[in-house]
């Protein structure tokens, strides 16, 4: 353990910060949209600080002269003195911070450089101290590695020094500025980057831990009034668990360790709050403020001190109104980012280390009444867990952990609250007895009040955690409530503003325009090539498109075990045409296939397996098709075919065998394939049976199949009409079902280039003109491709909104 003498501090051990990583998150948002203002808005950002250096550019030469030599000496003297200092301190670590830091803001600017087209600076072989200078000036690297190597060494110093470090580095950017005269130095990407860099090595390999030293925290204590003079530690915890003891193994530990006992005898429990917590909750507000759509949270705390004073607040609001809880006695400012809250230390241990027998429901009904007390002043807890309840020697329930409380709360907060613990108790205790004390005490009302709110995503997150151990434990909560007071099953409420639905909706939306926006860039030239089309083609051509999705609704009624809606699933297959567009090889179509099954009632494993039926009939009927076109065609259409070698074949087989037994030969392997994949297997070998044995469904799933293969050949067959391309339908078959196999092996949503590439390189083997070909295809795609997918958009809105994906 080391003393740093200019905080007070003790050095103690190294921790990975909440409030670094925020810095980062807040960093990397911050260059990355410089990056793109950059690399999109250059001429207006870089003239900006053109315009700023020629204002600051110095008006003699002497001062130029003085300037120049001030900005080398200051970046050489901050980069030797960051890697001196700590080498002559035996600071191994600290110097491995700093290497870090410039490699890695080295790397990163040199990737965002390449990117938005940064100038690369080079020194000559007889530099001049001006042109040194212009080189520090406009290396935006050498910049933010200056400011990442500061990041770094502030945890390892004090506030004097960090302050230092802040000048140092304002006065580099002024300087740039002044020396570059008239060009831009990019002061503000090099700073965000810098700091985003520093801030990732700590977040990487964990920052100094530093707590007040004791006889401070003592200081602290006796200027507020109690009189203590031992201090003890009684080991770390999560924040907000408020326990004021640990057992041996530190199971119910108190938040922040301190625990001190005055010269009258009467025991403190002592929380010490820094930086760490503030970042932390900052984050978490946040969070919900992007997640729910009612968060129920105030704006955050600005300070550790704002964040300290609430709790107290709360503290003395609840005591005074008659909630059991911990008598404040001291509030005080310890070191010089720390604060700390003492309370009455008492004798007890919480309720989730209490043994079962002192569970009685006297214990209950007495819980449900402090909780009444708290709903009665509308201050609600906002952490309602087992952890939070201290239970005293005389079987007395004591409300702690008010740190994330809000008073005036609205009915929403306080319906989250009854929820919360509800299913607390109920994973305590068990539901029947949580349920009958809460309603005996609050009243059935009230308890039915919280069947709105009882999902996992209210509850706390070790509640949570707990809950998904009894996936059942809700469900069976709802029903006792609904049992015990009467009333029918009350819908959840929303709660969620951005969800997986949502969140999918919108990466999708951004694939397509990332996808698809490109493939317009020569809208022109299509539009010229397609322009002398015969458009009374493109009515056979949207039938036949229209049709393709009729038939893949029979062919997935056909592999899916019992019946299925046929209209809802052709909406669910024309969806497919919008989700198409942000996947490869068809994966979009699949994944929603196995949704919308999986909606319907039908088993994962089994939903899985018939969709994965339905892709390798489609495959199948495919390569019968291509062989028959291709017979019937002759030779004339592509030349002799060649097969592939059995020997490469036969090494291929044996490669994935030895692989696959090289697998099983790991015991997590074999476990999980014996646990989990035979399970779903067996299962899906069981829907297949039924579809299999069924003719009716065998003889769906087939001519579903075909007939989507052949509504895609007829489409392109009009499509070649309405271009005037003349040839044998055996032979444009073999081109079409050709092409579009080789498309679907590219990596590209829906086939997007190589499409279109595959059946326009077929059309010109079997002798079409190109002048021809060219346009036929994009008539080809537009028909089947791109017109579909704005009704396919409207589909999968329809279903997701009416609960159907």
């Amino acid at each position: 353990m080391a003393i740093d003498d200019d905080t007070g501090r003790e050095v103690r051990d190294y921790e990975h910060s909440s409030f670094d990583a925020l810095r980062v998150v807040v960093a990397t948002a911050a260059t990355g949209v410089i990056t793109l203002v950059t690399r999109y808005l250059g001429s207006g950002a870089e003239g900006f600080e053109a315009q700023l250096s020629q204002l600051l550019s110095a008006p003699v030469g002497w001062v130029q002269a003085a300037v120049d030599v001030m900005l080398v000496a200051t970046v050489l003297l901050s980069v030797i003195a960051v890697l001196l200092i700590p080498l002559v301190a035996r600071r191994l670590r600290q110097i491995g911070y700093v290497v870090a830091a410039m490699v890695l803001g080295g790397i990163v600017i040199a990737v965002l450089g390449d990117w938005i087209g940064l100038r690369v600076v080079h020194v000559g072989p007889d530099p001049t101290t001006e042109a040194l200078a212009r080189t520090f000036a406009l290396d935006v690297a050498a910049t933010a590695q200056l400011v990442a190597t500061f990041v770094v060494t502030a945890p390892f110093v004090g506030t004097r020094w960090r302050r230092l470090g802040v000048g140092i580095v304002a006065a580099v950017f002024v300087m740039q500025l002044a020396v570059v005269s008239g060009e831009a130095t990019h002061a503000l990407l090099a700073l965000s980057a810098g700091y985003a860099v520093g801030s990732a090595v700590l977040v990487l390999f964990g920052r100094p831990t530093r707590t007040p030293r004791p006889a401070d925290i003592i200081a602290a204590l006796h200027a507020g009034g109690a009189d203590v003079d031992v201090l003890t530690a009684v080991g770390p915890g999560p924040h907000g668990t408020a326990t004021f003891h640990a057992d041996a193994e530190g199971r119910c530990g108190s938040d922040t360790p301190q625990i001190g006992r005055d010269r009258s005898d009467a025991r403190l429990f002592v929380q010490v709050l820094g930086t760490d917590q503030l970042a932390a909750d900052l984050m978490r507000r946040a969070y919900r403020a992007v997640r729910f759509r009612d968060p129920g949270d105030d704006r955050p705390f600005t300070s550790v001190r704002r964040s300290v004073e609430h709790e107290a607040l709360v503290s003395y609001q609840a005591r005074d109104v008659g909630v059991r809880t911990p008598r404040l006695r001291s509030l005080a400012a310890v070191g010089d980012d720390s604060f700390l809250i003492a309370f009455d230390r008492i004798d007890g241990v919480t309720l989730d280390c209490l043994e079962q027998d002192r569970r009685t429901d006297d214990l209950l009904r007495e819980l449900w009444r402090q909780i009444r007390v708290l709903r009665e002043h509308r201050i609600a807890h906002r952490d309602l867990r087992p952890a939070n309840v201290l239970v005293d020697d005389d079987d007395r329930p004591w409300i702690v952990g008010l740190w994330r409380a809000e008073i005036a709360s609205s009915d929403a907060q306080l319906r989250a609250d009854l929820a919360q613990a509800l299913t607390a108790l109920s994973l305590e205790v068990g539901v029947d007895r949580s349920v009958a004390t809460a309603v005996e005490v609050l009243g059935a009302d009230v308890v039915a009040s919280a069947l709105g709110r009882l999902q996992a995503i209210v509850l706390s997150r070790g509640t949570r955690r707990r809950v998904r151990e009894r996936p059942e434990l809700l469900d069976d909560l709802r029903a006792e409530i609904e049992r015990r007071c009467g009333v029918d099953a009350a819908p959840l409420e929303p709660i969620t503003r951005l969800g997986p639905r949502q969140l999918f909706t919108v990466v999708m939306l951004v694939a397509v325009v990332y996808f698809l926006v490109p493939q317009f860039a020569d809208l022109p030239g299509i539009v010229e090539q397609v322009r002398d089309a015969n458009w009374i083609w493109a009515i056979p051509a949207v039938l036949a498109s229209i049709g393709t999705y009729l038939a893949a609704s029979v062919a997935l009624i056909g592999v899916t075990p019992g019946s299925l809606p046929y209209w809802r699933t052709a909406a669910a297959q024309l969806a497919t045409a919008f989700t198409s567009t942000v996947a490869p090889a068809g994966t979009g179509s699949m994944a929603l296939n196995v949704r919308y099954l999986q909606r319907q009632g039908v088993d994962g494993a089994v939903a899985t397996s018939s969709v994965g039926l339905m892709v390798v009939d489609g495959l199948v009927g495919h390569v019968a098709l291509i062989a028959i076109f291709l017979v019937w065609a002759g030779r004339q259409a592509f030349g002799p075919v060649e097969l592939p070698s059995p020997r490469a074949l036969l090494i291929g087989v044996g490669v994935v065998v030895v692989i696959a037994a090289a697998t099983l030969l790991v015991p997590s392997t074999r476990q999980m394939v014996r646990t989990r994949l035979l399970p779903t297997l067996a299962r899906a070998a069981g829907g297949l049976a039924e579809v299999l044995t069924t003719p009716s469904k065998v003889a769906l799933m087939l001519t579903g199949s075909t007939l989507t293969t052949f509504s895609y050949l007829l489409a392109f067959a009009a499509s070649a009409e309405a271009f005037d391309i003349r040839i044998k339908f055996a032979t444009l078959g073999a081109v079409y079902l050709v092409g579009s196999a080789i498309a679907t092996i590219a990596p590209t949503p829906g086939g997007i280039g190589a499409t279109e590439a595959a059946l326009i390189g077929s059309l010109v083997a079997v002798g079409i003109d190109n002048q021809q070909a060219v346009p036929a295809v994009f008539f080809f795609r537009l028909i089947t491709f791109w017109i579909p997918i704005l009704p396919g958009w409207i589909s999968f809105t329809w279903l997701r909104r009416t609960d159907r994906l």
